[in-house]
């Protein structure tokens, strides 16, 4: 009987997180298809918030999928799906500054707060990544001359992101969402 108890909880668990993986990648899909500035090969849009959000929130492995499957699905959905492959690889390593991030942080017993000056100084890395991801995956589709042209527009997208994550990340630590939100 107990362990039938166990096996419930544990499914509950994964379901919720599941659930929340899902709800986080349908976030980032709509961000970055319909919160968007056009540039010269694409677009740069707000979507990098929600995923450095749900690398903040998430257990890594659902924080990297969350953000792959997001922004490779704003890709098909926004009419770019040249982009949707790159653009899966790019997103899954901008989650990883922030998910090593909160694995230190937890190993601490501090991961109860999304922005700290651990997660502001991932904006760091997450911005290298784009920048450089996006500068490569151009280069290699189209030429690296139209690469180098499109290089300062690229800056936009993260520094969007950042911004957003930071209001949003600071109003979800005032409610106190990751511990109401209850994920391990």
């Amino acid at each position: 009987m107990e362990s039938n108890t166990i096996s419930k909880s544990k499914s509950k668990i994964n379901v919720k997180l599941i659930a929340i993986t899902a709800m986080c990648a349908a976030l980032v899909t709509v961000t970055t298809a319909f919160i968007k500035i056009p540039s010269m090969f694409g677009y740069s849009h707000a979507g990098d918030s929600m995923i450095y959000l749900a690398a903040s929130i998430l257990p890594g492995p659902y924080g990297i999928i969350a953000s792959s499957i997001g922004g490779a699905l704003a890709d098909l959905v926004s009419g770019y799906p040249q982009w949707a492959i790159p653009t899966a690889i790019i997103k899954a390593f901008n989650a990883v500054p922030f998910v090593l991030c909160r694995m230190a942080m937890k190993k601490h017993g501090k991961d109860n707060k999304i922005i700290n000056w651990s997660s502001l100084l991932m904006l760091i890395p997450t911005t290298m990544v784009t920048v450089g991801g996006y500068f490569i995956a151009n280069g290699l589709m189209y030429g690296f001359e139209g690469a180098v042209a499109e290089l300062a527009t690229w800056w936009l997208q993260p520094g969007m992101g950042a911004l957003i994550f930071i209001v949003l990340g600071f109003a979800l630590d005032r409610i106190d969402f990751k511990k109401k939100l209850a994920l391990k």
